[in-house]
């Protein structure tokens, strides 16, 4: 007899589901993922520039 637990955590709604709120949480998500690849390529960019000099 197999059994299947789920956690509720995972299937409740999140405490906001208001359409405003969503999209400005939507907003903030990707301002920050745009702010993070921007520090990676400026890492890379970098890094590339360092070999190219030889340093």
């Amino acid at each position: 007899m197999a059994t299947c637990i789920t956690d509720p955590a995972m299937t409740t709604q999140p405490p906001s589901s208001n359409p405003d709120a969503v999209d400005a949480r939507r907003k903030r998500a990707r301002r920050t993922a745009w702010l993070f690849a921007g520090i990676a390529l400026a890492v890379y960019a970098g890094f590339i520039l360092s070999s190219a000099l030889g340093h």
